[in-house]
């Protein structure tokens, strides 16, 4: 963060009250300032008396060309209203602006990216009908793939359809997608989906797993399908030559091409003009129930790959030979370059997963995940609640040494995690609790609310953003849907989060009804 600048104090509702504003009006000191009479309706004013007839007199004959007196236009009138007092100056934590979509059914944020230009890039779901029913039977949902300039403008906006058969009614359409900038201001999508997507005619894209290269208009370059329906995409980065690399995670041996194999939980690096060039396998399960699951993906500045997720039973990482909690642990790892282990963090005293991982301009990683138990980190103990899961924060330095490790509290529901070049990070998801510290107290708040919390480069709170919701309301199987899925970091340090909610939430722009489930962007002053 610039010197000089500062975020809020993060004592939430202090925060919520200056945000909220006030409305004002004329005050016992204002009514006691004198003001014309014949313009105000006030007891102090004398009345205005009207001359009888008689004490009128008779007008003299030659009063028809008497020349009134010139009185100026705004003599006993109001004075001249002054324009309105320009905005005050955007500050720390301000919504620069706001973009909101959705249509009349559920509409889901899936994920997000920035490019080097600052063009945002997101993904979402729409149109479920019946996301409140025990068992949804959708038989169609549409992909929606839109690019924004730094400033809001819609670039453009692609959709595509997502269908199924209409029998058997258990068949459901869904879509699961992640996306990430590409050279030549394009991008890429990976994505797994339950039914056949339309983005090209007779592409056969769908039932499983695939990866589509899009040109800066959002036309299709290339597309390349992973074979078997139990496939799925964890997450998306490019590296420093512009290949995508793709986190799946698959139940078996898979074929990605060209003799490219891997099994469990892998890693795919793409050609430019999509062929699968290699795989790196995270983790061998070691036993029929043990298991490695990927949810995050980054990669550092000189190309190492930095993944964080879960494990379950035992599990070899390398030579590292390690055992989980009984519901699974979280972990975090580094490979080379060339695809060797260079750490790994199995957290085995906790229950729980990372969720999101960044990486600073010095190679630092920082990770965002959940946890019930217990997390080592160095000599660092965080303890969780007995049944909640708490978030968790935890810095290494690219050799792995530990360098610090926060408990979020277990009022915060923590979805997405945005990290700076200078080792500075945001954080955002919905809060239960009033915080105090950069973690969550205490108090409750009666309901979610939707917050941004920063954080230096050692862990220390630095301040927050609290938007205010209305309650959430019962909607068959459904109490509220929201969710964070991305916060992300522009070149000139303002930070975009992604996401959705079913509530009215004012976030800085003033309040707004969604329609059910409606996705939201917000650019956030740095």
């Amino acid at each position: 963060m610039h010197s000089g600048r500062r975020w809020f104090q993060t004592v939430a509702f202090a925060t919520a009250l200056g945000w909220a504003g006030w409305v004002t009006g004329c005050s016992e000191a204002e009514d006691r300032e004198p003001r014309d009479c014949p313009d105000a309706m006030r007891r102090d004013c004398p009345s205005q008396e009207t001359p009888s007839e008689e004490d009128a007199g008779t007008p003299p004959e030659d009063a028809g060309t008497t020349t009134p007196p010139q009185v100026p236009p705004d003599a006993g009138g109001p004075p001249p209203m002054e324009p309105p007092p320009p905005p005050p100056p955007a500050t720390t934590g301000s919504t620069l602006w706001l973009g909101r979509e959705g249509t009349a059914q559920d509409d889901l944020a899936l994920g997000a990216a920035v490019d080097s230009n600052g063009d945002v890039l997101t993904v979402a779901q729409y149109e479920l009908d019946d996301l409140q029913e025990r068992q949804p039977t959708d038989n169609s949902v549409k992909l929606v793939l839109t690019r924004r300039a730094a400033m809001g403008e819609q670039r453009w906006t692609r959709s595509y359809s997502v269908r199924v058969a209409d029998t058997p009614v258990s068949l459901r359409a869904d879509v699961n997608a992640r996306v990430a900038p590409g050279p030549e201001e394009g991008s890429f999508v990976a994505a797994d989906a339950r039914g056949l997507v339309e983005f090209a005619p007779q592409s056969g894209l769908g039932n499983g797993a695939f990866v589509v290269r899009l040109d800066r208009e959002g036309n299709v370059v290339w597309s390349a399908s992973v074979p078997g329906r139990d496939v799925t995409v964890a997450d998306i980065a490019v590296d420093g030559q512009g290949r995508p690399r793709v986190a799946f995670n698959t139940s078996g041996s898979t074929d990605f091409g060209g003799g490219v194999k891997g099994s469990g939980a892998v890693v795919v690096t793409y050609s430019l003009d999509g062929k699968a060039e290699q795989a790196l396998s995270v983790g061998q399960g070691e036993g029929g129930d043990s298991r490695v699951t990927l949810t995050t993906l980054a990669l550092t500045p000189e190309g190492s790959v930095v993944v964080g997720g879960s494990y379950a039973g035992l599990v070899r990482f390398g030579e590292h030979r390690v055992g989980s909690a009984k519901d699974g642990s979280p972990f975090l790892a580094r490979y080379q370059p060339d695809g060797k282990l260079a750490w790994v963090k199995p957290l085995s005293q906790a229950t729980g997963m990372v969720r999101d991982v960044g990486v600073d301009g010095q190679g630092t990683v920082v990770a965002l995940g959940s946890f019930l138990g217990t997390v080592s980190w160095g000599t660092t103990k965080l303890q969780g609640h007995v049944y909640r899961a708490s978030p968790f924060l935890v810095a290494a330095d690219p050799t792995g040494k530990p360098k610090w490790a926060r408990n979020l509290g277990d009022g915060l529901q923590a979805g997405a995690l945005g990290v700076e070049p200078s080792g500075e990070l945001v954080v955002a998801g919905f809060t239960y609790s009033l915080i105090v510290d950069g973690a969550s107290g205490p108090d409750g708040l009666g309901s979610a609310q939707p917050v941004a919390l920063r954080y230096g480069a050692n862990g220390a709170s630095q301040g927050l953003r609290l938007y205010l919701s209305d309650p959430p309301r019962a909607r068959g199987e459904l109490y509220g849907v929201e969710e964070i899925r991305f916060v992300g970091v522009l070149p000139d340090g303002d930070t975009v989060l992604f996401g959705h909610t079913d509530r009215d939430t004012d976030f800085g722009t003033g309040r707004r009804a969604p329609a059910r489930s409606d996705l939201f962007l917000i650019r956030m002053k740095h």
